[in-house]
C-alpha cells in the first residue's frame, strides 16, 4: 500500500519528464570526439579538433554548431556518417535504465527533446538499449527553432499521451541551452551534473534543481531509491 500511495503522489506531482539526450540519457562523449575529428579533418584544418569549444555549443542542431566553429555545414553528412560507423560507443549514462524503469512503473510519461535529428536520436538510443524506455522522441529537425526556444520541449510534451502541460512537467538538460529552453517553456527545470557542461555555469543558470547523478533524479521526482540487494550471509559492519 505504501509503494501504491508513492506512486498515486508522484502521478499527481509530475504530468511528465522530458529529458535532453547526449550528457544526460546517453554518453556519447566518445562517440562525438571521433566524429568531429573526421569532420575537422575533411575541413581541412590543421591541428588538433577543438572539442572543447565543440562541446560547449551542446544542444544546438548539428549544422548550426559546424557554422558558429567555422566549418561548412554540409560537413554534417561526414560527422553522420562517422557516428554512425561508431555508434557501438554509445551508452547508457549509469542509472538511467533505472529511472526510466521507475518512471513507467509510476505512470509517468517521458520523452526526449534533442538537438539531434530525429533519425540519428533514434539511432543512437537503440543502440545504448533504452530506446523502448521512452514515449516518444524529438529531434530539432521536427520543430523550425531550436534551443534556446521552447518550442522542441513543448513539442515533446504535446505529443505525449494526453499532451500533458509544461506545469506539472520536468526538463532534464546539461547545458546552458537546455536550462533556458525548459525555463521558457514553463517546465521544472533540473541540471544534469553528470554531463558535459560545468556544474557552476549549470548552476548560474538558477535550475530548480540540480542531480549530481542520474540515479538523484529519483529523490527530485518523488520515486523510492532503487533498493541494493546484499550478497547473502553478509552483515553489517
Amino acid at each position: 500500500m505504501v509503494i501504491t500511495l508513492a506512486i498515486i503522489e508522484v502521478m499527481s506531482a509530475t504530468s511528465a519528464v522530458v529529458f535532453d539526450l547526449d550528457g544526460v540519457l546517453l554518453d556519447t562523449t566518445e562517440n562525438m570526439r571521433r566524429a568531429f575529428a573526421a569532420t575537422w579533418r575533411a575541413a581541412g584544418r590543421p591541428g588538433d579538433p577543438p572539442f572543447t569549444t565543440f562541446l560547449a555549443h551542446m544542444g544546438a542542431p548539428l549544422p548550426r554548431i559546424l557554422d558558429a566553429l567555422g566549418l561548412p555545414t554540409e560537413l554534417a553528412a561526414v560527422y553522420a556518417a562517422e557516428s554512425t560507423r561508431h555508434i557501438e560507443l554509445v551508452t547508457a549514462h549509469p542509472g538511467i535504465p533505472v529511472v526510466l524503469a521507475s518512471l513507467a512503473s509510476a505512470g509517468v510519461p517521458t520523452a526526449v527533446a534533442t538537438g539531434k535529428t530525429h533519425e540519428r536520436a533514434l539511432q543512437a538510443l537503440t543502440a545504448a538499449g533504452i530506446a523502448h524506455g521512452l514515449d516518444v522522441v524529438i529531434g530539432s529537425d521536427q520543430v523550425t527553432r531550436p534551443k534556446p526556444d521552447p518550442e522542441i520541449v513543448l513539442t515533446a510534451l504535446a505529443a505525449l499521451p494526453d499532451a500533458p502541460g509544461a506545469a506539472r512537467a520536468f526538463f532534464v538538460g546539461d547545458s546552458v541551452l537546455d536550462m533556458r529552453s525548459g525555463r521558457a517553456a514553463g517546465a521544472t527545470v533540473v541540471a544534469a551534473g553528470w554531463g558535459q557542461t560545468a556544474p557552476e555555469t549549470l548552476r548560474a543558470e538558477g535550475p530548480d534543481h540540480y542531480a549530481g547523478t542520474a540515479l538523484d533524479l529519483l529523490a527530485v521526482f518523488g520515486l523510492p531509491s532503487p533498493v541494493r540487494e546484499t550478497s547473502p550471509g553478509a552483515h553489517d559492519g
